[in-house]
């Protein structure tokens, strides 16, 4: 940027430069190259346009659980997810890269509220199960409640919160979103009982199984809006394909082979 020093002073442009007035300096600047994007960089940014838009489609799905525990900039973090997913995804793919040929498995364990993980409320793991006749099954232990999750030291109760996200890999654009009603837990008592919650899919095909879990604290019938008492999180995250889970597995890196030398030169030492 240069300062139009002349007692004429010119606006607009003038071939490559433009004239124009910053605040009360009149200034000048060439005007930005056109590049024209590499094969490479169009690939690029296919590829990254396709995870952002997976990353729309589960916050949208998800969307009861984002409005409720979402906090500290969650569409850039899970668009971050999905670049490191498409990332695992083989190279010779670039350009035209899809959700099904990647780890799926890395959303699990994606925080809502980056100030809280949810394992330091919610102690306990979630046992998913799938059986060969469609049947999934979430189950939760049986346990003392003091083992089970940290409240809020006020609150009377607390509620757990889980949707389910099933859809389609190949691009067909099925789908189900799987609603579930709160479970209650009174924190007068001190036993947790075990508890399943079970639903039949159609799993023919390849499919993506995906669960969020949030948990929040009621004094009365108020819900504690502090931070550091209510969190959430992607629990599973799956392939699944005509009812079996699909381990992604990862290619290996190409490393470059050094190749020796067949006939190696030596030194010569000239006399005097």
């Amino acid at each position: 940027m240069a300062i139009q020093n002349g007692i004429i002073k010119i606006n607009g442009q003038l071939g490559d430069l433009v004239f124009y007035k910053r605040g009360n300096t009149d200034v000048v600047r060439q005007k930005a190259a056109h590049k024209q994007q590499t094969e490479a960089s169009k690939k690029s940014s296919r590829d990254f346009g396709r995870a952002s838009r997976n990353a729309a489609y589960i916050r949208k799905a998800f969307a009861p659980l984002v409005k409720l525990y979402a906090y500290g900039d969650l569409l850039n973090r899970l668009n971050k997810r999905f670049i490191e997913i498409f990332k695992t995804i083989p190279l010779e793919k670039a350009g035209n890269k899809k959700l099904i040929d990647g780890d799926i498995a890395l959303l699990k364990g994606f925080e809502f509220n980056t100030s809280k993980p949810l394992q330091q409320l919610w102690l306990s793991e979630t046992d998913l199960c799938i059986d060969t006749d469609g049947l999934v099954k979430l189950i939760l232990p049986k346990c003392e409640l003091k083992t089970l999750l940290k409240p809020h030291p006020k609150a009377t109760e607390a509620r757990l919160q889980v949707m389910g996200f099933h859809f389609e890999l190949d691009d067909h654009g099925g789908y189900e979103i799987i609603e579930v009603n709160d479970l209650v837990i009174p924190l007068s008592n001190s036993h947790f009982p075990k508890t399943t919650l079970t639903l039949g899919l159609n799993h023919r095909g390849d499919k993506a199984l995906i669960f969020a879990m949030g948990i929040s604290f009621f004094i009365g019938a108020a819900r504690s809006a502090d931070r550091r008492y209510y969190a959430g999180k992607i629990i599973h995250a799956l392939h699944v394909k005509d009812g079996l889970v699909v381990n992604f597995v990862r290619q290996p890196k190409v490393e470059r082979e050094v190749m020796e030398q067949g006939d190696k030169l030596s030194w010569v030492v000239e006399e005097e």
